[in-house]
Order: structure tokens, then C-alpha cells, then sequence
């Protein structure tokens, strides 16, 4: 077989972080040099300097500050977008009409329910969407779904979600993700929230809240709490089931990894440390977006389901938009949302 070609939309700015990986567009050019079968071959920002510094950083990579033209001249078959989600529905379109088979899109997914539905539709069969949730491929990600499924405490009843700071849409998404993928094949039904507005700040073209406290309610009866705001000190995800809790912390950056147990009527259980962060970077600087990488290869090449096919990111997103849209008109919300729910910009 021959290599995919690869390429990158808002490759970002050369700026080291904690993770080590400057901006997300470098972790997916390092995810594609790290994949045997694909070649990198282009990548694309507004900015000349940003696509100076990576085209030097990666050697043999074609620059272009045009996406467009870069789609046309290079043809890829992968295209990753990484820029700001405003445009993240528009240069899908494009990459989809260049004729691309496989879309990697950064969270959150779109902007509004109906750019998710657009950018899907426009798929159809003929292109497989992803969604960068990576973190489902983490070891403690996993290991509390397995306390999940396996029921040893009984079935979950209600699942807690705390994400510390303002501006629930820039680690919100991944929180809700693995909510969604440790309750498995359950479907949300109806959302309830309230937002407080009163610091709110702009992130990458979003507007941001102070605060936020939201419900969903599932198919099957089982609720999902979210809290945002200063007061959490770090994300945590804790399953309340019928005989004791399941509780998973994710590590701030001093701490030397995530704290997983489970209580309860017959079990006191915390997990073995499984050496790995869930911040991207913190142990390995591209671990999650390296298995991202080879999950969306595996399930393009074998027509099987990834763990981070868009269906699962439209779920996520339907709930997150639901607080928004609930909040803004003071009601529970029943789901599926209309076109024209969005986030606040």
C-alpha cells in the first residue's frame, strides 16, 4: 500500500507548553511521523511566521498560508484540522470537496449542531471523521470504564463531572467525552443548565463563562452532573453506583499521576499508577495522539469503529450545547438539539 499523505490546517505557533509540544497542531505532525504508512506532506496557517517555524521543525513539509491552496496542489488523503473552531466547519467542507478520506478534527467538533450535521453529511461514505477525544486510549481512562462495565459495585446511577477554572469549552469536551465513554452504549436524552457570565472571558474565538452547572438525563435513567468553575482544584469524574463510588482525579502537573479507586459494599480498590499523565505530554509528549493516530489507521484500513468515530464527539456535543441552549432559555431542553443550537461567540 501506499503511504496516506497527510496534512495539517492551523499548524499554530511555535510556543513550548507544559507538554512539550508547542502548539496541537505539532502533536499531530509528530503522531504522523511516529505512524509507519503515512507522510506528512503539508501544512497551512494565516501566519508565515507559524509556518516557517514548522515547516523548520519538520523537514520536508510543503508550507502554504492559503489551506485551499494547499488542498488543491497536494491532494491529501488525511487532513487534520487544528485552528480555532469558528472556522473549523468551513475548512472540513473544504477538505471534504478536495477529496480527502480521512478528516482528524480538533474538539470541540463544530461550533453549532448543525456545522456537525453539515460537515457529516458532506462525508457521507466516502470519508471517515474523527475527533480528537485521545484520551480515551489513557490507561486510567480505560481502567474506569472496566469498573464501570464490570458492575462489581452495581450499576451506576449518577455520574459527577468537576472541571476546574472558567471556559468549560477548552477541557469541558474531553470531561464529558470520557463521561461518555465510561457510560458506553447509554444514549442522553434531555439536558438542564445555568451559566453565570459575570467574568467570562473570549478562547479561541469562543466566548467563555465564570461558571457552569448542568444535567443530562440518559435512556436508561442514569444522570450526568457537571460543575465548572474556580473552586475545583483539578477534573475529576466519580460514579455514584448502587453499592459505592468509582472515582477517578486527574493529576495536576506537580502531582505524579492520576488517583483511581473504587469503595464500597465488598471492594476497596485503587488502581495500580499506570505512569502516564492525562495531560498531553506530561510523561511521553505525544502518547495519546500517537495511539489516536494508529486507531484512526486501523479502523480506516480494517472499516471497523474507532473509539473516536464523530458520533461519539455529536453526543458529547449535543450535551454541551444543550446547557448552553438551556441556560439561555431557562428550560430543560429535550434532545436531539436543532441546527441552530451553539455555542456563545
Amino acid at each position: 500500500m501506499n503511504s496516506l499523505r497527510a496534512a495539517i490546517i492551523g499548524c499554530g505557533p511555535c510556543n513550548p507548553t507544559r507538554g512539550g509540544n508547542n502548539s496541537i497542531g505539532y502533536a499531530h505532525a509528530r503522531a504522523f511521523r511516529n505512524l509507519s504508512g503515512v507522510d506528512l506532506v503539508a501544512a497551512a496557517s494565516r501566519n508565515p511566521q507559524n509556518v516557517s517555524d514548522f515547516c523548520g521543525e519538520f523537514s520536508g513539509v510543503s508550507g502554504f498560508t492559503d489551506y485551499r491552496e494547499m488542498l488543491e496542489r497536494e491532494k491529501p488523503d488525511w487532513v487534520s484540522i487544528c485552528a480555532f473552531p469558528p472556522d473549523r466547519e468551513e475548512m472540513a467542507l473544504a477538505a471534504l470537496d478536495a477529496g480527502c478520506r480521512i478528516l482528524w478534527v480538533e474538539k470541540p467538533f463544530a461550533v453549532a449542531m448543525g456545522a456537525a450535521r453539515r460537515i457529516l453529511a458532506a462525508a457521507g461514505n466516502t470519508c471517515r471523521v474523527f475527533v480528537n477525544h485521545q484520551r480515551r486510549f489513557g490507561r486510567c481512562f480505560e481502567w474506569f470504564r472496566q469498573q464501570l462495565e464490570e458492575k462489581q459495585l452495581g450499576p451506576v446511577m449518577q455520574l459527577n463531572l468537576q472541571h476546574p477554572g472558567s471556559g468549560f469549552i477548552n477541557f469541558g469536551p474531553h470531561l464529558v467525552d470520557a463521561a461518555l465513554f465510561a457510560l458506553g452504549d447509554r444514549k442522553p436524552q434531555a439536558v438542564q443548565g445555568a451559566v453565570d457570565w459575570s467574568e467570562g472571558g473570549i478562547y479561541q474565538g469562543i466566548k467563555t463563562e465564570t461558571s457552569l452547572f448542568g444535567n443530562a438525563w440518559f435512556d436508561d435513567g442514569t444522570r450526568l452532573v457537571i460543575e465548572s468553575g474556580k473552586r475545583f482544584r483539578q477534573p475529576c469524574l466519580q460514579a455514584v453506583c448502587d453499592r459505592g463510588i468509582v472515582e477517578l482525579h486527574l493529576s495536576p502537573y506537580d502531582a505524579s499521576g492520576s488517583i483511581c479507586r473504587a469503595a464500597g459494599e465488598g471492594i476497596s480498590q485503587q488502581a495500580p499508577v499506570f505512569g502516564e499523565h492525562f495531560h498531553h505530554g506530561d510523561s511521553d509528549p505525544n502518547l495519546f495522539y500517537d495511539r489516536a493516530a494508529a486507531d484512526i489507521l486501523r479502523s480506516t484500513l480494517s472499516g471497523e469503529p474507532s473509539r473516536i468515530d464523530a458520533v461519539h464527539a455529536c453526543a458529547g456535543l449535543e450535551i454541551i450545547l444543550g446547557l448552553y441552549e438551556s441556560a439561555k432559555s431557562g428550560r430543560r431542553i429535550e434532545l436531539p438539539l436543532p441546527d441552530s443550537a451553539a455555542l456563545a461567540s
